[in-house]
């Protein structure tokens, strides 16, 4: 369980009505029962009180240990943790928990009912020290589904890179123009492309007049694009090796690619070749 909590423990700090709704007490009836924190004093441990409160001030109370307020953190995320690995997954989308940061507690309740499903030895699923086991085998595969993520909170595709070929059609040499206006040409397999250039040398070099300009240029580039319905966008030139037939530089190294993009892959790409940018 030890993912599942720390997903969970994402969402401390969430409203209060949010922690009733999920472990059936508000946070003030926490701290009655663990005797650790007043009313008071709740509203900066659990940043759970009503924004309109009483600007009165709190009464004086006794400072809590360390260890007490671990125990009451540790009592509280303990109750949190079971309720999103019990509940129905209707109860939780109406507490809210398909939205932001919260799915990704649902995303890892997934993942702990997909293992679950996987090991046919499991037969009954129960988060109490009793022997009470109310989760059946027959309902993981419906805790196993993800929830659906909204658009704007997919994770973008991969990178891919790749060494090929660019015929130039229409160059931009103001640096700071390419965003929007893009440089345009055509890659190894005369498809269209549009692309932009980050590789710093270059621009020095262009800066420096020190560029054999002709009226079609030639590009040989080390350059980073994602496929979204296996079409090449974002196209990004990381490094120009070569301008018509000049070599201007080495290709980046694998950690050099990987501090620009973080994760990638490498795909071989050569003129003639059927590459990806033809899937």
């Amino acid at each position: 369980m030890p993912t599942v909590r720390s997903k969970v423990g994402a969402v401390h700090d969430t409203p209060a009505g949010f922690i009733e709704g999920l472990t059936g007490k508000p946070p003030s009836e926490w701290a009655k029962e663990l005797g650790q924190v007043t009313a008071g004093e709740l509203n900066e441990v659990y940043s759970a009180e009503d924004e309109d409160a009483s600007d009165e001030e709190p009464p004086e109370t006794t400072p809590i240990s360390d260890e007490k307020a671990c125990r009451a953190g540790e009592r509280l995320l303990t109750a949190m943790t079971r309720a999103v690995l019990e509940l129905e997954n209707e109860q939780l989308r109406r507490l809210g928990m398909e939205d932001g940061e919260l799915v990704e507690a649902l995303e890892a309740r997934a993942d702990f009912y997909v293992a679950c499903y996987n090991d046919h030895d499991v037969k009954r699923i129960g988060f109490t020290a009793g022997d009470e086991f109310p989760i059946p085998r027959n309902s993981f595969a419906g805790r196993a589904q993800p929830p659906a993520r909204k658009k704007d909170e997919e994770e973008p595709p991969e990178w891919s890179v790749a060494v090929e070929n660019i015929s130039v059609s229409s160059p931009n040499w103001v640096e700071e123009d390419q965003r929007t206006r893009q440089w345009k040409g055509k890659d190894a397999n005369r498809r269209d492309c549009y692309f932009v250039i980050e590789d710093a040398e270059f621009w020095r070099l262009v800066k420096k007049q020190d560029l054999h300009v002709e009226v079609w240029d030639t590009l040989k580039v080390q350059w980073a694009y994602r496929l979204v319905d296996g079409k090449a966008k974002q196209r990004r030139v990381l490094r120009v090796l070569e301008f018509n037939g000049s070599k201007l530089a080495n290709p980046l190294s694998p950690d050099a690619v990987n501090a620009i993009l973080g994760s990638h892959r490498p795909t071989a790409g050569a003129p003639g070749e059927r590459t990806l940018f033809d899937l």
